[in-house]
């Protein structure tokens, strides 16, 4: 026992915080995003800070009139002001951004310069993990190895392969934790970056139907005296967004490792008023491969875009700074004379078909 107090003890007093005041000053601020292989795709955002103390409209604080150019070794363009977008900037150059490469976005207000530089990551590369076995509670489950080369954005369509479909169950050793069933595995060259970002794109997130019922007579119609999931929690059967994953049986367990589901405010009319939702897309960073694909990746049933996106250096540090990671550490921005962040990107991106487990209704 006395050890474990010294240990305590030692603990405590080598975890000291750093409070220092930092003093606001007001300054400009750029927001830029960069990706490998591709032209500029966002836009590039410029603004003036604000104090939290000072009463202004954040639409006050955007600049339309700002210089911006995004200067590499052998290209300088000159950034447009984007028509009733105010503070965004944008070009129609075909350039394509090179991995690997080094590029500075500047924005120049009058006597005041704001810029950040970025090295973008030179590649993503991602690969499907064998078929395993995956054991739960005395059970064995097939961990199937699914086709990543299925999507190319430069193509029309973009769908260039076969698309696995994976059913998400629920349940016991499917959706109690991080350590649940994997659907699937993707590997990556993680020994070159020091974090991933993934995105999952739900890209049938917004199908509408009415709210699920029980069918007790199978005649396929809903009757009153049969139950029905009130997603919207109004008393009336419905519409809803028919492939938000929400079971009503196992809704707490989601709520618990995905924070409770929004839902829409009171401002909203008919269904949408209450009705529950996710944010899509919806991003996740990892640091080591593989990557379990669990059901904590999936919100919604249907076909997904999922990317794998190296971040550059400057991400990395940023959101080191964010108090999802340590509240103690100031986000670290790589903008100078001013606030905001510079970076890139390389992804890689492919497609899977989420399916409702449809015998759990039987």
């Amino acid at each position: 026992m006395k050890n474990i107090l010294f240990i305590i003890s030692f603990l405590i007093l080598s975890c000291t915080i750093n409070d220092d005041q930092v003093e606001y000053e007001e300054q400009l601020v750029l927001w830029a995003n960069l990706r490998a292989n591709f032209p500029l795709i966002d836009t590039v955002f410029v603004a003036r800070s604000a104090n939290l103390k000072e009463n202004v409209s954040s639409k006050q604080l955007w600049i339309d009139d700002a210089q911006v150019h995004i200067i590499g070794d052998t290209i300088d363009l000159l950034l447009n002001p984007v028509l009733n977008s105010p503070g965004r900037y944008f070009t129609n150059s075909n350039y394509i951004f090179q991995g690997g490469e080094t590029y500075e976005v500047r924005a120049i207000l009058g006597t005041d310069t704001i810029s950040g530089i970025t090295v973008i990551p030179d590649k993503m590369e991602i690969s499907p993990t064998s078929e395993s076995i995956y054991a739960c509670k005395g059970i064995t489950f097939n961990v199937p190895e699914i086709n990543i080369n299925n999507y190319d954005p430069t193509m029309w369509p973009p769908i260039i392969g076969y698309v696995d479909t994976l059913t998400l169950k629920q349940g016991e050793c499917f959706t109690e934790s991080f350590a649940s069933y994997p659907l699937f595995k993707i590997d990556f060259n993680e020994e070159d970056y020091a974090t991933i970002r993934i995105l999952s794109l739900a890209l049938d997130a917004d199908s509408i139907n009415l709210e699920p019922f029980t069918d007790l007579n199978n005649d396929g119609l809903w009757n009153e005296d049969e139950y029905f999931d009130d997603w919207n929690q109004n008393g009336i059967r419905d519409s809803c967004l028919i492939n938000l994953i929400y079971d009503t049986t196992y809704k707490d367990i989601y709520a618990l490792w995905k924070d409770a589901f929004p839902r829409g405010s009171q401002q909203e009319t008919g269904w949408l008023k209450n009705s529950p939702y996710r944010y899509n897309p919806w991003p996740w960073n990892v640091e080591t491969a593989p990557v379990s694909m669990t059901w904590l990746f999936f919100d919604y049933y249907g076909l997904h875009l999922m990317t794998f996106q190296a971040t550059d250096d400057a991400t990395f540090n940023y959101f080191q700074g964010l108090p999802e990671f340590n509240q103690y550490v100031m986000p670290n921005s790589n903008v100078v004379n001013g606030y905001g962040l510079v970076s890139s990107s390389a992804s890689s991106s492919f497609l899977v078909y989420i399916k409702r487990d449809e015998s759990a209704d039987d």
